[in-house]
């Protein structure tokens, strides 16, 4: 039997959850929330997700720290960074460190189910 293929969200804004969570569930996968860096590495541990979404209003202490770690484990997972259109530094560094794709929060309110599903589909 094969795991579920999973999505972590890393952030701790929750106003996307309830909407990536409903995304990832019509896309056949599983959401799990992590809010700190012990707490991804934990949950990675358990089970490499296919999907990383990174919150770029998150931790700036959390999340570049985690990407850089998976551009040394050279992870399969996809990674998906968003935030405010103005944080063109944020931005830049989520590129610089391997993110697939790099949005505005508008652009993934608008797209989230699609960038969800193309991932899923993408290491089926």
């Amino acid at each position: 039997m094969t795991e579920d293929k999973k999505v972590f969200v890393l952030g701790q804004n929750l106003f996307f959850l309830p909407r990536i969570m409903n995304a990832a569930k019509q896309a056949g996968l599983t959401m799990r929330l992590t809010n700190t860096e012990a707490d991804f590495w934990n949950a990675y541990q358990e089970q490499a997700p296919t999907l990383a979404l990174v919150d770029l209003e998150g931790d700036p202490d959390v999340w570049p720290k985690v990407l850089e770690e998976l551009k040394t484990r050279n992870s399969e997972t996809k990674l998906v960074a968003f935030g405010p259109h103005s944080d063109i530094k944020g931005m830049e560094l989520a590129r610089s460190l391997g993110c697939d794709q790099v949005l505005s929060k508008g652009e993934f309110s608008r797209d989230m189910p699609r960038v969800i599903a193309q991932y899923a589909d993408s290491t089926a």
